[in-house]
């Protein structure tokens, strides 16, 4: 049997699996790359902004160096304009098939323009440039190695998985959120793929970055039962915050919508975290800096000024567009605000001090899970980045909560608002592809599509449901055939309306009935 008709055997998911360590291997080495030249730009940053603020006449030579780095994002930005911005939103939108992607340049363009922003100070993340440049990677080992639009899906999504793993050293975290955040439902196929590229990916991270956690956070004691009801109080906190850090991000997009010229908009973020570089170096950067000197002792005020300081530079720095992400400066935020809250705390009710830490990591997971409403990735993000495993239960009262506000005041997830806002944006023209492809979805339970026969359901016109899984057998489907919850359901749909009619399907088999 030739080597590419695997995938057509009765071994064909073993293939994908197979496929999976490749694409593990490659996102887990880029991701990687990635994450040493980021360290290594911000090192550099840091350096050069800190000569400028000891020898002012240095700003001259500096001028000219920041302006080159300006015109070659603004020049990435402009030639592929799926590189800007997170990454996380074009990654969702490529496997819902609103967009198309060349994995070369889009990789390209994303590594090169992250790593000068970081040059530049800019207060952005790696993992969304992480996660799409793993999922890159699974794209092209897709279109070379996998016969199936689905199964090229698949590895890129596990490329995403990947990437993410590499970027925190955290595979479960990566394949977490891969299905949390990404496909919204649980399929032992992706899971299985997903769970092969982030191992295989993390190997790779511990191989060069070694196997320590990423935080290095003292954690000597947990929170008393009886003090609980801070927790919630922080639940609270952070939930209201959450949602004015998504309403703040969205309106700072419009504003620089406004400015029609793309390299003024990346010149204001340049020069805003230039002045801060000078000012107030500590909260330039991806925020690593900070997170190593947080710690009890230092006064509120100093606390609520590195908190404003860090949440303007944050958001000056995203709303421009600059290829970078979110995740890991919302995570300082939380921090922050959770060293605050528990400086209140401690000396207020004369908590002991090593429980400082403790509210700290707390808030970083309440901050994500209220930001991104992603709970459990948030929960075991924070687990593997710290490497404590004693503080589960107050994570999971902490994020409940801080969903639960977040939802009541009717903050959307922001990586969804950003792809929706993407697809808004996006010209109307009429794809140009052909034929046919496969996608898979969950009946959930409570959901429209429950208990009713496929006769009965408005489905979108260009697709037809080819197989049903329930209960580890195939059904053939017909009219008559009653969904339940629970069934994997296989819906074959046009290439040229496959955007439109995932969503269509996706609200009638996961959404509740009204």
């Amino acid at each position: 049997m030739k080597f590419r008709d695997i995938e057509t055997s009765s071994n064909k998911n073993l293939y994908l699996i197979a496929l999976s360590v490749v694409v593990g291997i490659t996102a887990g080495f880029l991701a990687s790359l990635y994450r040493f030249a980021l360290e290594k730009a911000e090192w550099i940053g840091r350096f050069s902004y800190g000569k400028v603020a000891q020898h002012p006449l240095l700003l001259f030579g500096v001028i000219p160096v920041v302006l080159g780095l300006v015109l070659i994002i603004t020049f990435l930005m402009k030639k592929f304009p799926m590189s800007s911005g997170s990454g996380i939103p074009q990654v969702k939108g490529q496997l819902q098939g609103a967009f198309q992607s060349n994995w070369l340049t889009t990789a390209f363009a994303k590594f090169i323009a992250g790593t000068l922003a970081m040059l530049g100070g800019l207060s952005l993340g790696r993992e969304g440039p992480s996660v799409q440049l793993g999922a890159s990677m699974g794209q092209m080992i897709g279109e070379k190695m996998a016969q199936t639009e689905r199964h090229r899906r698949i590895l890129m999504a596990s490329g995403a998985s990947a990437g993410l793993s590499a970027a925190f050293n955290a595979p479960l975290s990566g394949v977490m959120f891969t299905l949390e955040e990404v496909f919204k439902y649980f399929s032992p196929l992706i899971l299985l793929t997903c769970m092969t590229s982030a191992i295989v990916a993390d190997a790779i991270s511990q191989l060069i970055f070694g196997t320590s956690a990423v935080f290095h956070f003292v954690v000597k004691g947990t929170i008393a039962l009886q003090d609980y009801w801070l927790l919630i109080v922080l639940g609270i906190l952070l939930g209201i915050f959450g949602a004015l850090y998504n309403r703040t991000l969205l309106a700072g997009q419009k504003w620089m919508k406004q400015i029609p010229n793309v390299s003024v908009r990346v010149l204001i973020s340049f020069a805003s975290a230039g002045m801060m570089a000078i000012l107030f170096p500590l909260v330039i950067g991806s925020g690593h800096t900070l997170m190593d000197r947080l710690t009890f002792g230092w006064s509120l005020g100093f606390l609520c000024l590195i908190f404003l300081a860090k949440f303007f530079i944050s958001m000056i720095s995203y709303v421009s567009g600059v290829p970078g992400g979110i995740f890991f400066p919302l995570l300082v935020l939380g921090a922050s605000l959770g060293a605050i809250f528990a400086t209140l705390a401690i000396s207020t009710f004369h908590l002991p001090e090593i429980w400082f830490a403790n509210f700290v990591i707390l808030a970083m997971a309440g901050t994500f899970t209220a930001i991104v409403r992603a709970p459990m990735t948030g929960i075991l993000l924070l687990v593997e980045m710290t490497g404590s495993f004693s503080h589960l239960l107050p994570l999971a009262l902490v994020s409940l909560v801080a969903y639960v506000v977040a939802d009541l005041l009717k903050s959307e997830p922001i990586y969804d608002s950003l792809l929706q806002k993407m697809l808004s944006e996006q010209d109307d023209e009429k794809s140009e592809e052909t034929g046919q492809l496969m996608m898979e979805a969950i009946v959930q339970f409570d959901s429209k599509a429950e208990n009713k026969t496929l006769s009965k359901l408005p489905l979108p016109k260009d697709c037809l449901v080819v197989s049903i899984h329930r209960a580890g057998k195939e059904l053939i489907p017909n009219g008559e055939t009653e969904l339940l919850a629970g069934d994997y359901v296989t819906v074959m749909m046009s290439r040229k309306t496959e955007q439109k009619t995932r969503v269509q399907i996706q609200k009638l088999l996961m959404e509740k009935e009204n």
